[in-house]
């Protein structure tokens, strides 16, 4: 008790330590009591899962560089699992989005380039594609297959619409900087890439999905743009950030994926003090016994000590 306090641990922290190690010296042999230590780790059911609904993050934002704290911020704070990334620039890799893949293609300048990041909760699968400013992905692990197109279309960049055709598929989502305005989408005129666009999209069976307000800071113009051959998709635009855009939050009604309503918590400062504390026997161990079986002994006490100190909290 002296030495927990000395380690300023709480209360609680040290009746949790205390009850491992009067577990410890009053069991009648080690393997009993790794057996009970392995054993006590209540999981909950694998049928306790929630359903989220799929968000993706739409956010032209003129320079990762600079941006990326903001941007990570943006998508915690949407509740994202997919992220569509332009104008990302050269800097792109300079701080990755935590707990995402992330999916990148050049673009025709050092400026340029889209990121395609995904949470590491859904499978992903890259689909190649040899044109600057577009990445294409497949993912998995939703209630329906998905497959999303990221496109950055600078003014100075020309691009034939009918090359994407081909990674057009049934439930598929492209969403990006299209630098296309057209009157109908809430924009003050149609130009002649917004015609072109807007051409393209009904011949090929896809619908501009509407969002709240126009996505231009410096004009009424709305350049991000999402399309799609999936029902029930909605749009918003965020009045947030630091770009000359405002980013879009796409949501999908109609597909979903299940998330564990529970996740583990570890109480790692009573797991290394009881690795300290008994860290002697160990070492006594190690003397008398074969190096093979000491460790195999020992991996399998820390496997142990951990599920002992864990316990299994609710999402909130």
């Amino acid at each position: 008790m002296h030495r927990l306090s000395m380690w300023n641990f709480s209360i609680k922290d040290q009746k949790l330590v205390l009850s491992l190690l009067d577990e410890w010296y009053t069991s009648s042999t080690l393997n009993t009591l790794l057996c009970h230590w392995d054993n006590s780790e209540i999981v909950p059911s694998k049928n306790q899962h929630q359903k989220e609904y799929l968000k993706i993050l739409c956010f032209n934002v003129e320079g990762w560089g600079t941006r990326a704290l903001e941007a990570t911020d943006l998508v915690y704070k949407t509740q994202a699992s997919i992220c569509i990334f332009t104008e990302v620039g050269a800097l792109w890799n300079t701080s990755r989005l935590p707990h995402f893949n992330t999916f990148y293609q050049k673009g025709t300048n050092k400026n340029g380039g889209v990121c395609v990041a995904v949470g590491k909760h859904l499978k992903v699968t890259r689909v190649e594609v040899n044109i600057s400013n577009i990445v294409v992905v497949d993912i998995l692990g939703l209630s329906e297959p998905l497959r999303i197109i990221g496109i950055y279309w600078p003014a100075s960049q020309h691009i034939n619409l009918d090359d994407l055709l081909c990674y057009v598929v049934q439930g598929t989502i492209i969403s990006g900087d299209f630098n296309a305005t057209v009157k109908e989408w809430n924009s003050p005129v149609t130009d002649r890439r917004g015609a072109l666009v807007k051409e393209w999209i009904e011949e090929n069976n896809l619908k501009y999905i509407p969002t709240t307000a126009h996505t231009s800071k410096r004009s009424l113009r709305n350049i991000d743009l999402a399309f799609s051959n999936i029902n029930n998709v909605s749009s918003e635009t965020l009045y947030f950030g630091t770009s000359d855009h405002w980013p879009i939050i796409l949501s999908c009604d109609n597909i979903s994926f299940e998330t564990n309503s529970f996740f583990p918590h570890t109480n790692w400062k009573a797991f290394e003090a009881v690795l300290t504390l008994l860290q002697p026997f160990w070492l006594e161990e190690q003397k008398i016994n074969d190096v093979d079986e000491w460790y195999k002994q020992y991996v399998r006490f820390i496997a142990a000590v951990k599920k002992r100190v864990t316990h299994w909290k609710e999402r909130e």
